[in-house]
């Protein structure tokens, strides 16, 4: 899978892809979603042409899998957990208690964005089939 990096210093279309992210991803952060979002994902990635929505449910992957170096950090922060013990200082185990809130927090946001990814991913296969389809680089969209 081909990786697209986006920045503020894009084409002015891909900033429209930036910002389908940036409310994505806004919208996965709140703890009280249940990621019924497809539909609200749907309704953003509606109004991008199909190589933008293609760029955005890709990024969605790729977003979950830097969550997942986020949770692995922390759970090496948590290694020394089973050192704890009734002795241990009081902020020594409120930080490991904070840790797992944060281990929480950012598995909840991979979980919401792969749900995500998992419920649009077709925007991939189509932008895939369309490029095949259409080698010589023509635009079709």
């Amino acid at each position: 899978m081909t990786t697209m990096s986006l920045t503020e210093n894009d084409e002015p279309g891909d900033r429209g892809i930036l910002s389908a992210l940036r409310q994505i991803k806004a919208f996965a952060k709140e703890s009280d979603s249940d990621c019924s979002c497809t539909l609200i994902i749907g309704e953003l990635l509606a109004h991008l042409v199909p190589r933008q929505r293609a760029a955005v449910v890709q990024e969605l992957f790729m977003s979950a899998l830097r969550q997942r170096t986020k949770v692995g950090t922390l759970l090496e922060l948590l290694r020394e957990l089973d050192q704890f013990g009734p002795a241990s200082e009081i902020g020594e185990v409120d930080e490991a208690a904070l840790i797992f809130d944060d281990v929480a927090k950012q598995a909840r946001m991979g979980s919401q964005l792969l749900r995500a990814f998992a419920a649009n991913r077709r925007d991939i296969l189509d932008a895939q089939r369309t490029f095949v389809a259409n080698p010589a680089g023509e635009r079709l969209s």
